[in-house]
């Protein structure tokens, strides 16, 4: 046999392994399993570097355990198995008396993927980016100790950008230690050049992922999480990003509808272990050529776990979940708030492109009389994935679900239950946000606080249409036929 015959049959075998792997191995969905078929069979010559570089997370599993704080979580997995022992056997005493009914939810948290349960917090509810950065600015000035910042996208050339880098320069020059870290492909047009000044003035700025070559490797691995923490005692998170887009500035785009969070409390030590491991996998890769010792969780570290703001009551658990994760554990927690609910669930998302496993609960949830309704975008940012979006919305409509389309565009990534448990962060309802991402949400257990969440909720109804399926149905076969398309490649997408 000649080479290139040799090449082919080795380019045959990959494939065929690369199947077998996703059937027998990570025993995939099955809508998974069939976008990667026609993946093969259509693009056999290059479909699997497409899998290489897409599809597998075992490399991210690796890179984690190589570059990560093993010693550390080892140390933190023995203390968290005595927590799940205290709420398994009821040591932990809830402060509302509603929580007890989401014991099995707090439980399942902890073990899926190792959280704490923190009651002393405090969370205040923010509805626009005006609020959120007027708040987060004025919380940045205040610092005294420490900054640490992480963004999916940060446009340092817009005007919010600037100003954040500048407030940021501001506090390094006064000796406050500043952290800042971005998504190398989300902020595609920042460079580090832009941080040139904050780096002089003595901040540190690293990009997910430090080298060009595994970014191009790992590009559809991304940190799509969004945090700042102020002196270890107060945490930002949610869905808006740094740029003008979020203030609503863009006409293709406006209205823009996001929320996020403010947290003080103990769950903001969660945040910071949560940022402080991001940190050590970066580092121990941009100095692995200078020194192959993992950095430890020294004093350097210590240090900037202030002791925390006790001065609330408000149950959190701080969920964490990427591709390196052994769990889908936002999607697990998910699944669990709506098999859960029994009056009603609120949900809120920019996109909609859930697996068989929550399109079912939803669907039995409605169908138990549960009032179920979602609220999407009324003008997309991706028109494939929001056509995709609505077929799927669209099967829910015969059971029951409301469903509502935002004025403008709905970034807000939200759930509500009986007035109690919510959750708040940056993951979508979508297989990429459970699956590919790195993400970050709050799970909220307070009436207070998830009647707050209700009542938005309600009350952006007020600038939606319903979307019901004889509109749907009115679409043309050229709509429908690009639909179908679609939702065979969102799930690789």
């Amino acid at each position: 046999m000649d080479l290139s015959t040799i090449f082919l049959i080795f380019i045959y075998v990959f494939n065929i392994m690369s199947v077998l792997k996703l059937i027998f191995i990570k025993q995939s969905d099955t809508r998974v399993i069939f976008a990667w078929l026609l993946v093969f069979f259509f693009l056999p010559y290059v479909g699997f570097i497409f899998y290489f570089l897409v599809g597998s997370k075992y490399k991210m599993r690796i890179m984690s355990k190589k570059y990560g704080m093993g010693e550390i979580e080892e140390k933190y997995n023995k203390v968290l198995e005595q927590h799940i022992h205290n709420i398994d056997t009821d040591k932990i005493q809830f402060r509302e008396v509603e929580t007890e009914k989401y014991r099995d939810l707090i439980t399942m948290n902890s073990k899926n993927i190792m959280c704490y349960f923190t009651q002393n917090n405090e969370v205040e509810l923010l509805l626009n980016a005006k609020e959120t950065f007027s708040m987060l600015f004025e919380d940045i000035r205040n610092a005294t100790k420490s900054i640490e910042v992480m963004y999916y996208i940060f446009k340092a050339k817009d005007k919010i950008g600037k100003e954040f880098i500048s407030l940021l320069e501001e506090k390094a020059s006064q000796g406050v230690k500043v952290t800042l870290i971005y998504d190398g492909i989300g902020s595609l047009h920042t460079h580090m050049s832009d941080f040139k000044e904050l780096k002089e003035a003595g901040g540190h700025v690293y990009r997910f992922l430090p080298s060009i070559i595994k970014s191009l490797l790992l590009v559809n691995y991304r940190l799509h999480r969004k945090i700042v923490i102020l002196d270890g005692k107060i945490a930002h998170t949610g869905g808006i990003n740094v740029g003008d887009e979020y203030f609503g500035l863009k006409k293709i785009n406006k209205p823009w509808r996001d929320t996020t969070i403010r947290l003080t409390g103990y769950s903001v030590l969660s945040f910071q272990t949560r940022f402080w491991s991001d940190l050590v996998f970066l580092q121990n890769q941009s100095f692995r050529k200078i020194n192959r010792a993992k950095l430890k969780f020294d004093e350097r570290l210590l240090k900037s776990f202030y002791d925390p703001i006790e001065e609330g009551n408000i149950g959190v658990q701080i969920l964490s979940s990427g591709p390196s994760s052994r769990n889908d554990s936002i999607k697990d927690s998910y699944v669990k708030m709506i098999t859960t609910a029994k009056k009603y669930l609120y949900i809120q998302s920019p996109y909609f492109i859930p697996d068989k496993t929550i399109l079912d609960a939803l669907r039995m949830a409605a169908a138990g009389g549960v009032d179920v309704r979602i609220m999407l975008p009324g003008i997309p940012d991706k028109k494939p994935i929001y056509a995709v979006s609505l077929l799927n919305v669209a099967k829910l409509l015969k059971y029951g679900v409301k469903v509502y389309l935002h004025s403008g565009f709905l970034h807000s990534k939200t759930l509500v239950i009986d007035d109690h448990v919510s959750t708040i962060g940056t993951a979508n309802i979508d297989i990429r946000s459970f699956s590919l991402n790195y993400e970050i949400n709050a799970f909220i257990y307070n009436n207070e606080f998830a009647i707050k969440c209700r009542d938005t909720f309600l009350n952006d109804i007020k600038d939606c249409t319903i979307f019901d399926i004889e509109t749907y149905s009115k679409r043309g076969l050229w709509k429908k036929i690009y639909e179908s398309v679609w939702r065979f490649i969102t799930p690789i997408a």
